[in-house]
Formats: structure tokens, sequence, C-alpha cells
């Protein structure tokens, strides 16, 4: 079959993201930093080429548009700073709008379920969301009964328990003032659909720490979902309003300093607002749907970043009652708290050390190690299991060859595939890890002198209450 070369795919592309694939000359950083590389079939690097030589049914038609983590690590690490994982998305929608049958089914079957649960409920319904997929699978004879029965149902009974999963959905009705109100003290908080649900003890210990410290959070009503992956990988407009009217809906309540737990939440918020303002068409767009909207002075930030930098290390070790003397923490930042560092605006991105800091300020003993910027599997942990609890235990791993007593973490999605998932993967992979999942701010709670149940510490997979115990004394 004879080959032709064209520029069309990657003009394509230049239009629909403003990235130019020929700044690419195949140092193949991008492939050798992906930690889903090997389940590709074509590498990162491989997939710039194709686009370069206009290759687009070979591109269209690869698993790896499909599995690709989005977890910023190319886009991080490109020394020509080509944002890859913009590409993967915009591929996505064109294999989708020509009506190109995806490689890997599960990716867009929860792609549609997450956004019509946004659609319906304006949040994701976490049950719903899973049900559906599920149900779908079922019709469609994919679905693994035993991966169900044996872990599934039993770690979805178990949040239930504890108050983590809801049988009903939550309602975001986002309704945005038409001005803004008089400028508030405090900080607005952002807590993201996850928090809500099966993240609910980051919920409740953050709020514990930040009435410890004296500083107000200011939860708006009717907030609704920032969209997440589901929406920018497959509708590059939905992705920027939906954090653009969040955005503004706190901003009509007088506040212009935004802070949220959750690492997706912080980047679609950070993306929204740089694209908005370097792009006159889709501010434009945007601007249309919310006429009142004006983004200046507006910060959003993670709320790890909120509390070393705004409030402050020394005023978190200024609240500290109880050190945690003894106790052995491993840091685990995730993909994109820091990452890619000109959204995030982070300059150790690649080591960061705010939260291990934030440790030490509370008398933990934070340890070096290899994995605090690894993917664990982010939403693959839905779509695609096995590379998840692959790439989730590589991090235990690591933490536990360094000696930890736990991981520290500061995601939902981290905390989920670390913690509900443990019992799983130490099954899988024949190996005992035992090691407790805790975010940030409940170790500061319990420095604080907060009791465990007002910090979640109940709620946990691997149980961290015996060896905390052992460290209260």
């Amino acid at each position: 079959m004879e080959t032709v070369l064209t520029t069309n795919l990657a003009e394509t592309i230049h239009k629909e993201c403003g990235e130019n694939v020929f700044l690419c000359y195949q140092c193949q950083k991008c492939s050798s930093g992906c930690p889903v590389a090997e389940h590709f079939d074509l590498a990162p690097n491989q997939v710039m080429r194709a686009i370069q030589l206009g290759q687009k049914e070979m591109v269209l038609h690869s698993k790896t548009i499909w599995l690709c983590a989005m977890c910023e690590t190319c886009a991080t690490r490109c020394p020509h700073d080509i944002n890859i994982t913009k590409i993967m998305d915009v591929l996505k929608i064109m294999a989708k709008k020509e009506g190109i049958e995806a490689k890997v089914p599960s990716v867009p079957l929860f792609y549609q379920a997450a956004l019509r649960g946004i659609r319906w409920f304006g949040r994701i319904y976490e049950a719903g969301l899973m049900g559906e997929i599920y149900l779908r699978q079922m019709l469609n004879r994919q679905l693994n009964y035993q991966q169900i029965w044996k872990n599934d149902l039993p770690m979805a009974w178990k949040m239930f328990k504890n108050g983590k999963l809801k049988v009903f959905p939550a309602f975001g009705k986002l309704k945005v003032k038409g001005k803004a109100a008089t400028k508030k003290d405090g900080i607005a908080y952002f807590p993201g659909c996850s928090l809500h649900g099966t993240s609910k003890e980051y919920d409740l210990s953050t709020k514990a720490v930040f009435h410890k410290l004296g500083i107000p959070l200011h939860e708006p009503k009717g907030w609704g979902c920032c969209g997440t992956t589901p929406t920018h990988s497959t509708d590059h407009f939905l992705s920027t309003l939906l954090p653009m009217k969040n955005i503004a809906l706190m901003q009509g309540e007088g506040l212009n300093y935004i802070t949220t737990p959750c690492p997706s939440c912080f980047l679609r918020m950070r993306v929204a607002l740089k694209e908005t303002k370097e792009d006159q068409n889709l501010r434009e767009k945007v601007h249309r749907e919310i006429p009142n909207l004006s983004s200046n002075g507006m910060r959003v930030e993670h709320l790890l970043n909120t509390m070393t930098e705004k409030i402050g290390i020394q005023e978190v070790a200024s609240k500290v009652v109880h050190p945690l003397k003894g106790l052995k923490v491993v840091c685990y930042y995730g993909c994109i708290i820091t990452r890619p560092p000109k959204i995030t605006e982070v300059k150790d991105y690649e080591y960061p050390t705010e939260m291990d800091q934030l440790m030490k300020a509370i008398g933990a003993n934070s340890l070096d190690w290899s994995y605090k910027t690894r993917c664990c599997g982010v939403s693959l942990g839905i779509t695609q299991l096995p590379i998840a609890l692959e790439l989730s235990r590589k991090i235990l791993k690591n933490a536990k060859s360094v000696g930890a007593d736990a991981i520290v973490v500061a995601c939902p999605l981290c905390h989920v595939n670390l913690d509900a998932r443990q019992k799983q993967i130490e099954e899988e992979f024949k190996e005992a890890f035992h090691l407790p999942i805790l975010y940030f701010t409940q170790l500061m709670g319990l420095a604080f002198g907060l009791k465990f149940e007002a910090l979640g510490l109940d709620k946990h997979f691997v149980d961290p209450l015996p060896f905390l115990n052992k460290i209260m004394g």
C-alpha cells in the first residue's frame, strides 16, 4: 500500500490546540518517562512522528490515545515544551467525530457515563457512574464478574458503611450572580465531587484543620463539577466553561482566592483561567455563557500550596501540641499538583518538597524516596484497572523499601488507588505492604490535638489507628 505524506493532520492539531508537532526532534524523553508506555501500541514519540508524517489512520486507530493517563510527564519533560497530553485530547475528539471505534472501549464509556451524571446532577454521581459502566460492560459481554464480586462490591459496601459512597446523587445547581459581591475575608473552598463522597475524610480533616487555624473556609452553595478528564478529553469548550462557572460563582460571593484539595479541579481551573485570558475567541464564547464574568484578580491554588505558602509553615508549626515524633512517612504528590509547571507555577516540579516541610513542621520524619511524582494510574483505576494496580504497586513497594510507616497524599484519586485497592494489589502480586495512606490534613489534625473521628481516620481501608496510637502515646 502506498504511503502518502501530508501535513494536514499536524495543521489540524495546531489549529485546534496551538501545538506545533514539527518542533519534536525525537529525543524520546516523553516515551522514556511515560509510566504507561509499555502498554501502548505507539510510544508517545512515535505518535508525534506519525502526526508529522500525516499518518492519521494509524494515530486515530491506536490504543495509545485512549490509554494515556494524562499524568503530564511528557508535557513537563519535553525540551520544546510541546503539550503532548493536549494533543492526545485532540486526537480522541477527532476519533469520536469521525466515528472511529475506540481501541479501548472502557475509556470512552467512562467519559460518557461521567458526563451524563454531570449533565443530570451537576456533579459526578459516583455510585451511578460505576453502575452504568458495569451495566454497559455486561450488555457488551465485557464485564469482569470475578473482579466485581471479589473486590469491587466489598469495597463499595465498606465505603457505604463508612458514609463515603452515597446511594443518591448530590446536586450542583450553578447559579452565577450578576455582579461580584463585596469582598469577604477568608478563602473560597472548592471541595470537588469526590470530597463529598469517596474521599470524605479529606473533607472532614481539611475543615477541622482550618477551624483550628482560625481561618474561615467558604464553600459556595450549588457548586458544580469541574469536568475533569471526561470533559477535556471530549469537549474543549465544556472543559473551560464548567470551571469558569465555578470561578464566577465564587467571585460572585466576594471571594478572589480559591483553594481546592483536588489536583484535577486545581489544574482544570488553572487551565481555564490561562486559556480564556490568552484566547480571545474562547474568552468571547465563555462570556456569552457568563456575561458578567471577570477573572481579574482571581487566584486558584491547590490546598497544599495554600497551606505552605498562604498560611505558612511557621503558622502551622505554632499550632502543634502533639509532635508526631517517631513517625516515618514518604510524601506522595502524584502527577498534577506540580505539573506541568507552566500551569502550576511550581519551581521544583520533579522533586517537590512543600509537603515534606509540612511534615517536618508537625514533627514527622519525611523520608527521601523515588516516587514522589510518579503516576498511580489515576482514572485508569476505573477503565483499565490492571494498569492502575501495577503502577500503584510500584509506589507502595518503593515506600516500603525506604522504611516508611505510611504514605502521605494530597489527592483523592491517589488515596483510592493506594488505600482502597491495596488489599487487591497485595493479592495480585503476592506481596504484603500494610501501609496506611493518610491525607496530609489528617496528620496535621493529629499534631494539632484533634480527635481521630474528627479527621475521618476511622474510614480507611488500611487501618492506621494501631500504629497511630503508638505514635500518639
